[in-house]
């Protein structure tokens, strides 16, 4: 990855103690990944400035973070046993360990998990869960007195059982907890690990001479050290506490094998799109300040040109407006929508108690018309599916939307014409699902709509639905919809593992699914591809995809490639024709038959050699030529971090 250099090997190493880690939080496989996911995407943010320092500990304090941060969705909520599910025995100790601890808050189970999981002190287990010292300590002796109760008396005099030999051991006692020390000096040896790793600093005299004895890991200044420390350098436990960190060492190795390549692809594309948002609000941050130190008076010249140009209706014709100051939808739109961008926070609307955004709107999506004009859509989910894809989809006409509601779990729709909100009934009411795994599209033409709800097992089938007659139809197979066309064609993806062969192998396959739940075609392709976004043509005849060559010279501008969406074989190959230094970031959607739209990253050279800096513009590429001519959001170039085509051209 050339603006990662190294990461992909960190992830690697980090990944399954990470998994082990999160199983023992949630109890659950899949949210174990998912929590994997959002820890190395974080780490991936920051890379530049964490590789050189304590990558390992970051990802474990973004692992608990992103735990404590919604419990409820990442713990296991259907019964004991879910921890390793279909692997524990029942009437084992694990199995009873397992059960005690979906009775834990989710504090207190973090508590028990970094300190007699992970090995952490307790102080170094309130960094992680972000508490003071004292507070971690007595939680922690609660959590041991509470899972005292609820466990069996055979829990200490069985002892704990011994890991089977394809299982990673525990760390001996005197050896330092994992992501507490720094381990970019001598090579970390993770699953997969051969030796030394690329993602060491390679400069002599930088960090990676740090050594455990040298860089002890600094504890938060209000961590205290407190009596009855349950840290590896001072325990003061007996069998019973020997015995818990046992059962969790063999609870945490029933976690399933991650493969790296999808996981570190995942994370990437998210840490990406996370760092960018992250150095744009950086540098708003830092021209607020400097405006308010150096020209005070600017504020009210600026703001006075702001409202001489705004429209008598509020917007700001050809200006992207970010602010919450947008109307909220009139009763009908006379222009179609060109596209919809979520808006962007600033320092001015975090809320330091909360330590979050306020909800003042500043989040909330936009619809841009063809005249500039723009309007807030309120109730669209900020919630984000997997790769940062909104939960929104507009019809290539610009006449119809598409979105799921945050009030009522469910998708609604929206017509130019008449913006009052019509419920779907995609989800019934009895059902629950999970938006982060949930993709929406709808056809060209507005008449179909898709989604699909992610690959659980007890995951909703994906659905296809007539939006002229309300009609919603069960597809009869678990699938990644990437479009439907106008005759209700669905367009989708499906993958899935074998274990014939040693190691895990996944086969995916393109597939074409009819109204009826007939399978038109289906063909295998490579799962890769499909990273930087896919967008099938309006006739649904090719797939567009953002490849780079297996050994990509320098300045290369990335491949645009078109498959047919039947056979699978290539139908073009072209490099865009892009301005220097700037590469194909992702793939958009389609301008007409022969251009597709890409939003293009270029790297600046002026840019600070820790933190560079990326400036992103939209392109229409021809899928023939690669000739590429630009599309203006705004009349300023502005790119927000996350937008969808409507009826951009």
């Amino acid at each position: 990855m050339r603006d990662l250099p190294g990461f992909d090997a960190f992830a690697a190493d980090q990944a399954q103690p990470l998994a082990r880690t999160a199983l023992s939080l949630t109890g659950d496989p899949e949210a174990a990944r998912a929590l994997v996911v959002t820890a190395l995407s974080v780490v991936a943010a920051r890379w530049r400035t964490v590789r050189w320092s304590f990558p390992t500990h970051a990802a474990r304090e973004a692992l608990y973070a992103a735990y404590l941060k919604r419990p409820r969705a990442r713990r296991a909520a259907r019964g004991p046993g879910r921890l390793a599910p279909g692997r524990l025995a029942p009437d084992t100790d694990a199995a009873a360990l397992a059960e005690a601890l979906t009775g834990l808050t989710p504090r207190r189970r973090a508590l028990v998990a970094a300190c007699f999981h992970d090995g952490h002190t307790t102080w170094q287990a309130a960094g992680l869960c972000r508490m003071d010292a004292r507070t971690a300590n007595t939680e922690t002796v609660l959590a041991v007195a509470e899972l005292r109760d609820r466990l069996p008396a055979s829990f200490v005099t069985d002892g704990p059982p011994e890991p089977a030999p394809d299982e990673t051991p525990q760390e001996p006692a005197g050896s330092p907890p994992s992501g507490a020390v720094p381990q970019e000096g001598p090579a970390p040896k993770g699953p997969g690990s051969e030796g030394s790793t690329s993602w060491a600093s390679p400069s002599p005299a930088g960090p990676a001479e740090i050594t455990p004895s040298a860089a002890p890991f600094v504890p938060p200044a209000a961590s205290v050290s407190l009596p009855g420390n349950s840290g590896p350098g001072d325990r003061g436990e007996g069998p019973w506490e020997a015995a818990l960190r046992g059962e969790l060492a063999v609870l945490s190795a029933r976690m399933p094998a991650l493969d790296p390549v999808p996981l570190t692809a995942e994370a990437t594309r998210i840490g990406r799109r996370q760092g960018t948002r992250r150095r744009a609000l950086v540098t708003t941050m830092s021209v607020t300040l400097t405006a308010l130190v150096v020209v005070p008076l600017a504020f009210g010249a600026a703001g006075l040109f702001g409202r001489a140009g705004q429209s008598a209706n509020g917007g700001s014709p050809g200006v992207l407006d970010e602010n919450a100051a947008v109307p909220t939808l009139p009763p009908s739109l006379p222009p179609p929508v060109r596209f919809a961008y979520r808006g962007f926070c600033t320092a001015d609307d975090w809320d330091v108690l909360a330590d979050e955004f306020a909800d003042s709107g500043c989040a909330q999506w936009r619809v841009v018309a063809t005249t500039g004009e723009q309007w807030r859509v309120a109730d669209v989910s900020p919630v984000l599916s997997d790769g940062w894809q909104p939960l929104l989809a507009i019809s290539g006409d610009g006449n119809r939307l598409v979105y799921f509601s945050a009030a009522s779990s469910d998708f609604v729709m929206i017509d130019r014409l008449d913006t009052t909100t019509r419920r779907t009934d995609m989800v019934p009411l009895a059902e629950e699902v999970s938006p982060e795994d949930t993709h929406v599209v709808i056809s060209p033409g507005g008449r179909w709509m898709a989604a699909d709800f992610g690959p659980a097992a007890d995951a909703l089938r994906p659905r296809l639905q007539n939006l002229t007659t309300y009609r919603v139809r069960t597809l009869p197979r678990r699938m990644r919809v990437l479009a439907v066309s106008d005759d209700g064609t669905v367009t989708g993806t499906a993958s899935w593992d074998s274990d014939a062969v040693p190691g895990r192998i996944t086969t995916t396959v393109l597939l074409r699914v009819g109204p009826d739940g007939r399978t038109l075609s289906r063909t295998r392709v490579d799962s890769a591809l499909f990273e930087d976004g896919a967008a099938v043509s309006p006739d649904g005849r090719a797939v567009a995809v953002a490849v780079e060559r297996a050994h990509p010279a320098k300045g290369d501008h990335g491949l645009l490639v078109t498959l047919d969406s039947t056979t699978g074989r290539v139908l073009t190959r072209r490099e865009a024709a892009l301005p220097e230094d700037a590469h194909v970031f992702a793939v958009r959607g389609w301008a007409n038959e022969h251009e597709v739209i890409v939003e293009v990253e270029r790297i600046l050279d002026d840019a600070d050699e820790e933190e560079p800096a990326a400036e992103y513009s939209v392109h229409a590429v021809d899928v023939r030529t690669g000739a590429a001519r630009p599309i203006m959001l705004d009349r300023a170039g502005v790119v927000p971090a996350l937008w969808v085509p409507g009826t951009l051209r």
